[in-house]
């Protein structure tokens, strides 16, 4: 979640929550006031009808109540000395009420039904002219008007804080992304940014918080990019310095190895006495070991070279099919020395990437295949696109295969099935599967071994993304 939204809804939801708490309470106090403001009403009425009742002569008998007619909804009974002697229109001729008409003074609240409706009451007693002389005046109010017009009153009270609510989100969301902009620009800034490019950020901010941040983003660049440079400078040191003495070492071998041969060839009626054999024998295995070591850092390199910010700005669309003919083409001497079968199944496909990476992906491939091949073997390299336009390199061979159990462990550097256990001429340092997987998974791809169905040796399958790849017509 994003820190916008996140400070949006938080804040949104703390609002909305404590104005609904604010607005339960005030409906609480409101309604409790309202019901106190109606009884004074009611009260007030009462009093008001018993003044003027007591004005009129005691003495008058009527056999009906006067009636009132109103279209108020109130209702009231003037009741004396136990007889009805006036009342409402809406007012039932029977006592409302079910308390008796006492002789003390006094109010008193109530709520009874008739009409079909439930009223709020109030029943209010005095003493005219003689002790006997009783006068109750009852007055009602129906509690569903009472009821509505508290609520119109309360809604009128609060539909502004709901529409305060509504301004105010609106308002917070405004600000919110207002006060985040600069944190946006830093974010673009970034992202436009290469992986190889560690100049400092040139971002003007206005708050000491980004300020803080863009300064402690340029001292790691800074870092970053003196690190980057110390690894090129290693590289470069680590090639001259290695692939030097080994050429030299290189050459001094194949001296002598040759000057053993002439001396062979012009005594070649005596025969070598045993310390000339282990003289080309030992000088033999120095020249093995000079190889491997010259594999060893060669892969080491090829290693280092093949790292993200390579990847991602040297990569461009080239053709598959040619650059595995050039593969075939170097490793060719390798594979006629051992008599092997090498066919390429291929149309021309086009494939974004990093072209030096995927060459020296192939190139590793290709040069197992034929080291695990026997003499007179086979090896089969195919290029096909699917359906969802993804790319799949398939190197097989007649080789021995790799066990089930050793398809996780032969991507380890450094690791060989069986450990260095192997045929004097086939050395490895169990860098070049590595090498593979570690640019596989630069580029995204999904590498797969299993034993071949064809050649019955292993099967290795590099599985590119559809990720602007095209087949072209050969023919276009």
């Amino acid at each position: 979640m994003s820190i916008r939204r996140y400070l949006v809804l938080t804040l949104f939801s703390v609002l909305t929550l404590i104005t609904f708490i604010a607005a339960i309470q005030g409906y609480k106090q409101s309604m409790s006031q309202a019901e106190a403001g109606f009884d004074q009403q009611l009260l007030s009425l009462a009093q008001t009808l018993t003044a003027m009742n007591s004005m009129q002569n005691a003495n008058i008998n009527r056999d009906k109540p006067l009636q009132v007619v109103q279209q108020s909804a109130f209702a009231f009974q003037v009741w004396k000395n136990k007889r009805l002697i006036l009342k409402s229109n809406n007012a039932p001729d029977h006592l409302i009420t079910n308390i008796a008409l006492s002789s003390h003074q006094g109010a008193e609240f109530f709520e009874v039904n008739f009409l079909d409706q439930r009223w709020r009451a109030v029943a209010l007693s005095s003493l005219f002219l003689a002790p006997n002389d009783n006068m109750v005046v009852i007055v009602a109010q129906p509690l569903k008007a009472q009821f509505s017009l508290t609520q119109t009153l309360i809604l009128a009270a609060v539909t502004p804080m709901i529409v305060a609510i509504a301004v105010l989100s609106l308002l917070i969301f405004i600000i919110i992304t207002q006060g985040l902009k600069p944190l946006h620009k830093l974010s673009f800034e970034l992202s436009r940014r290469k992986s190889n490019d560690f100049s400092p950020l040139n971002v003007e901010v206005d708050n000491n918080e980004l300020a803080d941040i863009v300064a402690t983003l340029n001292e790691l660049f800074a870092r970053l990019d003196a690190a980057f440079q110390r690894e090129r400078h290693f590289a470069s040191d680590a090639a001259h310095e290695l692939k030097t003495p080994l050429s030299v070492l290189k050459i001094d071998t194949h001296n002598l190895i040759q000057d053993l041969a002439e001396r062979s060839i012009s005594n070649r009626n005596q025969q070598l006495t045993s310390t000339d054999i282990e003289n080309f024998s030992s000088i033999h295995a120095l020249n093995n070991s000079v190889d491997r070591m010259g594999h060893v850092i060669d892969q080491i390199l090829n290693l280092n070279r093949t790292n993200p910010a390579q990847i991602s700005n040297v990569s461009s669309a080239f053709n598959i099919n040619v650059l595995l003919k050039q593969v075939i083409a170097e490793l060719y001497n390798d594979i006629l020395h051992k008599d092997q079968v090498i066919t390429l199944e291929s149309d021309d496909i086009f494939l974004s990437a990093h072209e030096f990476s995927v060459h020296l992906l192939a190139t590793n491939l290709i040069s197992n295949a034929n080291k695990y091949t026997p003499i007179e073997g086979e090896i089969l390299i195919s290029v096909t696109q699917g359906r969802n336009k993804t790319i799949t390199l398939c190197v097989e061979d007649s080789g021995q295969g790799i066990d089930e159990t050793e398809y996780q462990r032969v991507f380890d550097r450094f690791y060989r099935v069986g450990g260095d256990q192997h045929d004097s001429d086939i050395f490895g340092c169990g860098l070049g599967l590595a090498i593979v997987k570690h640019i596989a998974d630069l580029h995204g791809t999904n590498i797969q071994l299993s034993r071949s169905t064809l050649l019955k040796g292993l099967k290795v399958e590099v599985i590119f993304p559809a990720t602007a790849n095209e087949e072209i017509d050969t023919h276009g």
